[in-house]
């Protein structure tokens, strides 16, 4: 049917190109007969009319060429081709008008209600659950709260998740989430989001906090910053299809590998040494303290099923490394590294190729390649597989000017200290690193 269609799209063009093609011809000679008669004669006044006639027709059908094409370029713009995101990347809608009330969570029958409520959302994302928050009750340094938005009859209708860091070097602030890409605000209404935004502002200021950031991927009339995005693909169900998608190019990248004969393995804590220290090492290299590897452990532990670990080999040594979650039929690659030494084996395109095709023998629809910098390297690198980018919304709450004060890498001030970092010895550094990491968002 749809090609059926293209078909007789095609066919029309064709044909009122030809008509067109056919009139101009036409004007053309009409045109060249004016030298051929005197003017005010009744043969000067027929070949006006003429023209008039062929210039009226010629309009004509470059007003209905101009429509097909438009009609053309439209239908390439379908919803069924347009990237339709999972659930918990949509934006929301005004679906209450009542009062809201918010406030801290703090109850055994309000946290049980939050849970039933995150566990019912289609929105909810992986980091919303009770696992990582019975992760979060384990690390240093913070404080997981929730605060809930209530209508009138005491319905949730959605909350916002917290942890307070109480750090040695940076003071007490607050984000939603740290270390994570999600799990800010989650509701399905725009008032409730704005509301939850809203009276935690005030809550962070009441308290002292030295600033709160609140991450997301919904967009308010709050001012925020647009600097990160998500970087998202959908997969095909086989294999075949995903290798025409992301075209010869990049396949001949990942196969540049097969040389150096690198093997793949799929595992849980038994592959945990050697995949921190490949990931451990990078990280030094990029001047980024590294949290401490019972981090990786215990978060295996809470996400059960829903956690694994990859690393390759090149002649039984580790080279490269990723930790994979997987939510509903999406699966996230939150930390992935190689070793610079292994560069030049090609192996971070070969451990990605056989990594997204890991995600769709497991029947996974979308593949998340995390967090990334707009027009960074890694952007870059995501994209090529045909990631497209989902835009992020971090808005900062609680200082009086609500400057974006941040702590992450990209931050200015931290350069120097980066570049210190790379300098120092790996062991040093994953001694010093997770002391420092666990007070970094």
């Amino acid at each position: 049917m749809v090609k059926d269609a293209v078909k007789n799209t095609n066919d029309k063009l064709d044909e009122l190109k030809s008509v067109i093609k056919n009139l101009k011809n036409e004007k053309g000679k009409i045109a060249r007969q004016f030298k051929d008669v005197e003017v005010g004669s009744n043969d000067h006044q027929s070949l006006i009319h003429s023209m008039q006639r062929v210039s009226e027709k010629l309009k004509e059908h470059e007003g209905d060429l101009k429509a097909l094409l438009k009609s053309k370029k439209s239908a390439k713009k379908t919803p069924k081709d347009r990237l339709v995101l999972p659930a918990q990347f949509a934006q929301l809608d005004d679906v209450y008008t009542g009062e809201i009330t918010v406030k801290k969570i703090v109850s055994p029958a309000e946290k049980e209600k939050w849970w039933q409520y995150v566990a019912s959302s289609n929105r909810s994302s992986l980091y919303h659950s009770h696992a990582i928050y019975q992760f979060y009750s384990t690390q240093p340094h913070l404080c997981y709260e929730i605060f809930g938005a209530w209508s009138e009859d005491g319905e949730l209708l959605g909350g916002l998740p917290v942890v307070v860091m109480s750090t040695p070097l940076f003071g007490k602030f607050a984000v939603s989430l740290p270390f994570f890409n999600y799990g800010g605000p989650l509701t399905s209404c725009k008032r409730v989001f704005a509301s939850l935004l809203e009276a935690y502002d005030q809550h962070a200021r009441s308290v002292g906090s030295k600033y709160a950031e609140i991450r997301s991927t919904t967009k308010t009339d709050r001012a925020s910053s647009l600097k990160k995005v998500s970087m998202l693909r959908a997969l095909p169900g086989d294999i075949s299809l995903f290798e025409q998608q992301i075209g010869a190019k990049v396949r001949a990248q990942a196969k540049k590998a097969e040389e150096y004969s690198p093997t793949f393995k799929v595992g849980k804590e038994e592959l945990l040494n050697d995949f921190y220290k490949v990931f451990s090492t990078n990280m030094r290299d990029l001047g980024t303290p590294v949290e401490h590897k019972s981090f990786f452990r215990l978060l295996l532990t809470q996400l059960e099923d829903n956690a694994q670990l990859i690393v390759v080999y090149v002649r039984n040594k580790a080279v490269g490394a990723a930790f994979l979650t997987t939510h509903n039929d999406m699966m996230e690659i939150p930390w992935a590294s190689t070793l610079r030494s292994a560069n030049k084996m090609n192996i971070n395109m070969w451990m990605y190729d056989h990594i997204l095709k890991h995600a769709i023998k497991l029947n996974m629809k979308w593949f998340d390649f995390g967090r990334s910098t707009k027009d960074a390297g890694t952007y870059r690198f995501k994209k090529q597989w045909g990631a497209k980018p989902v835009q992020h919304y971090w808005y900062t709450l609680a200082t009086e000017t609500n400057s974006e004060q941040s702590l992450n890498p990209d931050n200015p001030k931290f350069k120097l200290a980066i570049a210190a970092w790379q300098r120092m010895p790996v062991w040093l550094a994953n001694k010093i690193g997770p002391f420092v990491a666990s007070q970094l968002p």
